[in-house]
């Protein structure tokens, strides 16, 4: 056992040897555990560099009530254009709510909803240094509590989505008249906020992770 120790430690020292004699290690490669050289590691240049999205996913609940599953690898690849051919999720808002809640009369709430969700980012007003943020505030006239856009920490987004899509959401604003097909089981999503998760006065005003 100790001339195999003693063995081991001659490899070692024989090794640092031989670097040593050479004066500089910046030519001796480095050797992977295969025993195969492998070059030092080098920054790419710059103008190699490039922007490569996986991942397209704003405004919450919008993909994963709409979307069909197998249609996210697409949506998540391609720019949110209106009216993209690359991108099936306005067609499936409008599609969806449609089976939903069926147009009768004057009402149409999939083709509201297609222009109010589509396309799947916030929108805001720049110019509108007087309204506070408010989620989908631009696209309902600041119906949902100003008319800057965007979204207040305090907006709850996920129950103004389920109230648009399966409430009276849309009536309350004006966009869409009463056609009495509301579903109170799945229009909120029936959480309260825990005290916990209230909001602070300084930056970035939320709660801290729990």
């Amino acid at each position: 056992m100790l001339k195999y120790v003693f063995g081991l430690a001659a490899l070692g020292a024989l090794g640092l040897g031989l670097a040593g004699c050479n004066g500089s290690n910046s030519s001796v490669p480095t050797v992977s555990p295969t025993g195969l050289a492998t070059p030092l590691p080098t920054n790419p240049p710059t103008g190699a560099a490039s922007y490569v999205q996986i991942e397209l996913l704003s405004r919450p609940a919008v993909k994963e009530v709409f979307e069909n599953f197998n249609d996210h690898k697409i949506t998540n690849a391609v720019e949110p254009y209106v009216g993209s051919p690359a991108d099936p999720l306005q067609a499936e808002i409008k599609a969806t709510e449609n089976t939903v809640r069926p147009p009768t009369g004057n009402a149409n709430f999939g083709a509201a909803l297609q222009s109010v969700l589509y396309p799947n980012v916030y929108v805001v007003d720049l110019s509108n240094t007087t309204d506070k943020a408010s989620y989908l505030g631009v696209e309902t006239g600041g119906a949902t509590g100003g008319k800057f856009g965007g979204r207040d920490p305090g907006d709850d987004v996920i129950g103004i989505s389920l109230g648009a899509a399966f409430g009276s959401t849309l009536v309350k604003l004006g966009v869409q008249p009463e056609d009495n097909q509301e579903n109170a089981c799945i229009s909120a999503e029936n959480v309260t906020q825990s005290p916990t998760q209230a909001r602070t006065n300084t930056f970035p005003y939320l709660a801290g992770p729990h």
